[in-house]
């Protein structure tokens, strides 16, 4: 079994309260405390859907067991801070791949491999883009209902189109 865990947040949110209200065109202060949680959120649904790292993380991934080559999940990796396996530190083992996230360890296959690792996050425009469509969806549809749905239910609003379109380039193909 694979299993994944956040230690530790590393980096920032890489759009601003700001960005968010010159984007949805906000003049008031009154929203701010709810667009800063929309944009954590928003965030993290992105880094979901692309299984990579928007905003800078230490983790631990945990593998049952492994055939000695495998891929870390929500690269890009900037640094290794440690492997184990069954329990003993390893430093048997070559990173490969475009954004280091390929390991392949020296010994071949393994049990019980733990890696704890910090990834670099992506900080670019097509990501803003897409999660200042998905915060302005968010801040447009807060409610239960739509105005106008004279029974106001059976709809619900999803993930804009053009969001998933943006992020597609960034999703990888690991979980």
């Amino acid at each position: 079994m694979r299993q994944i865990k956040i230690n530790s947040t590393t980096g920032s949110e890489i759009l601003t309260t700001q960005n968010v209200k010159d984007y949805v065109r906000i003049d008031t202060t009154a929203d701010d405390n709810l667009i800063t949680a929309m944009i954590s959120q928003a965030r993290i649904w992105c880094e979901n859907y692309i299984t990579r790292d928007i905003v800078a993380k230490n983790r631990t991934y945990y593998l049952d067991s492994t055939n000695g080559i495998f891929d870390l999940p929500f690269g890009p990796i900037s640094s290794i801070s440690e492997i184990t396996i069954d329990g003993t530190a390893t430093t048997s083992y070559e990173i490969l791949g475009l954004d280091n996230e390929t390991i392949e360890l020296d010994q071949g296959p393994a049990e019980r491999v733990k890696i704890t690792y910090v990834t670099q996050g992506l900080n670019d425009a097509l990501v803003k883009q897409a999660m200042l469509q998905l915060i302005s969806t968010y801040y447009d549809n807060r409610a239960d209902f739509i105005e106008g749905n004279s029974r106001g239910i059976g709809n619900s609003v999803e993930i804009p189109t053009s969001t998933k379109q943006i992020l597609t380039s960034y999703k990888t193909m690991f979980i």
